[in-house]
């Protein structure tokens, strides 16, 4: 990871105009991963209505602090193997969400972006969707 503070607020300045609050608090976030010597596993919050640029506002804090990025969305999933994975048993089994941005990113520590998980799919007898995110994020069940 790259730490350097003033290195990340010229990348946001350059690829954001106005924005100070929000690229205050992202610089905030970055120096306190300076701190503690790791950003591993922290979550940011990016809330706002479509167009504001969520999305390119992760693009630059992963340049920022020399991270790949990958995003994906989670709108409408219903279905918990998206998330979690199909059991290896099936024929056509897939990894979830997560597993497919590591390979993708390769890299072991990618910025992810979780997009859309303000529309995530409700329980059915496929599972519950936000429950299976909740289970592959919280760092208390994947030592």
């Amino acid at each position: 990871d790259n730490f350097n503070i003033a290195r990340a607020s010229e990348i946001l300045n350059e690829d954001h105009y106005g924005l100070k609050d929000v690229k205050e608090r992202i610089l905030e976030f970055i120096a306190v991963g300076k701190l503690r010597g790791s950003l591993q596993g922290k979550i940011l919050c990016l809330v706002g209505p479509p167009g504001v640029g969520k999305t390119s506002v992760g693009k630059s804090i992963a340049r920022s602090i020399n991270r790949e990025f990958y995003r994906f969305s989670v709108g409408g999933l219903s279905d918990v193997a998206e998330i979690k994975g199909h059991r290896r048993t099936y024929v056509g089994a897939m990894p979830g969400k997560l597993i497919q941005c590591l390979k993708k990113a390769k890299t072991q520590n990618p910025l992810v972006l979780i997009d859309e998980i303000d529309k995530l799919g409700r329980a059915s007898h496929q599972g519950d969707p936000a429950s299976a995110l909740l289970e592959v994020l919280d760092p208390n069940q994947n030592d």
